[in-house]
């Protein structure tokens, strides 16, 4: 039985007026995930272990226990609500195919299909009316009431099985943090995309899960002596507008958001991470554990130095005696080369020096 938790989720920048959710915030990540050729035999990432845990996490998510009460879907569903906005915000065109890579859940399915279009042409958000749901880890079928959508099960880090030019969006929801050729796949992406076709992507960034990188350093440290991997590598913001870029997207836009998740204690929150399939998949990752003595005394440091504070000032008593959990999300936006798009000017053609504009007071 899992132990009792707040079902609170509140980003550090405002509060959210939806129920049953979390809350999440940020972690110095000392290593980055570099693009490399395909052919590389060097690995960041175990994917095979990485795929048996998605699998696992898919078998929860289909609710196989009838004892397990809770879905562990709710941050991806979250991210996915705040990454389709960001499609709502295209007004000059509609998507009416498109493609949901690294689908282990259905959440961007849903989230697509919450609300009819607003352009008045049928489909779901930004005149979406079909979605492929490419997973590495399950398939099964999805019934939307402004959407159609199947699923196909296919692994992300291979060669897409689409031919060129064939979808108008791709969604890549909180799903690249375990590849280990990332431009690689933006690459097939832009591929299979039509001319002035779009991707829409969400990436936890270096700063994730500071708390409990920490707090497991420490009590490695102090018990064994020495220190090992045990939150995988994720890249840092200005790494996704130069893959976007790598990959041969323009007009990349990249912001961020800090989110902000309580938990009764780091056990729960490990237990949550493992259930969504994000436990540590890499290759050099410590295979042997640490032992029950280690986790426990993070716990204690984790319980001591990152309890939830309301910064707000709002909801006074809630989350007493929790610890907060941070994640960094990076959203990323590209688009494939169309001759409709706006250019720079050609260098020279400038007709005014910015100097002239500008005045500047001088102090005596």
């Amino acid at each position: 039985m899992l132990p009792s938790f707040s079902r609170r989720f509140v980003p550090t920048s405002r509060r959210l007026q939806r129920p049953n959710f979390f809350q999440f915030p940020s972690l110095r990540s000392s290593q980055r995930v570099l693009s490399a050729p395909r052919n590389l035999t060097t690995k960041v990432f175990d994917r095979p272990y990485k795929l048996l845990q998605k699998s696992s996490a898919s078998l929860l998510s289909e609710k196989s226990f009838p004892s397990d009460s809770i879905s562990y879907d709710y941050f991806k569903a979250e991210i996915a609500d705040r990454l389709i906005d960001r499609l709502e915000d295209v007004k000059e065109r509609d998507f009416e195919l498109g493609l949901d890579l690294g689908s282990d859940t259905n959440s961007v399915f849903q989230s697509l299909d919450r609300l009819p279009s607003l352009s008045g042409n049928g489909g779901g958000i930004g005149g979406l009316k079909k979605l492929v749901c490419l997973s590495s880890s399950i398939n099964k079928e999805i019934k939307g009431d402004n959407i159609s959508g199947f699923w196909k099960v296919h692994d992300e880090e291979d060669e897409l099985p689409f031919p060129d030019d064939c979808f108008d969006v791709v969604v890549c929801n909180m799903c690249l943090q375990w590849v280990n050729d990332l431009e690689g796949v933006l690459k097939e992406v832009n591929r299979i995309l039509k001319p002035d076709g779009a991707v829409f992507l969400s990436i936890p960034g270096g700063e994730t899960l500071p708390e409990l990188r920490s707090s497991l350093l420490l009590a490695e440290q102090e018990r064994d002596g020495g220190v090992s991997l045990r939150c995988g590598p994720y890249v840092d913001v200005p790494d996704v507008g130069r893959l976007l870029q790598g990959a041969g997207f323009t007009l990349p836009t990249v912001d961020v958001d800090t989110v902000s998740v309580t938990y009764p204690n780091m056990m729960v929150l490990m237990e949550h991470l493992q259930r969504m399939g994000e436990g540590n998949a890499a290759v050099n990752r410590r295979k042997s554990g640490g032992g029950l003595d280690m986790f426990l005394a993070g716990a204690a440091v984790y319980g001591e130095m990152y309890k939830w504070e309301d910064l707000e000032g709002e909801g006074e008593g809630e989350g007493e005696g929790e610890v907060v959990a941070s994640v960094q999300v990076i959203y990323g936006i590209g688009w494939k080369k169309h001759e409709s798009q706006q250019k720079p000017d050609e260098r020279g053609t400038a007709k005014a020096k910015i100097g002239e504009d500008v005045k500047v007071d001088k102090v005596s």
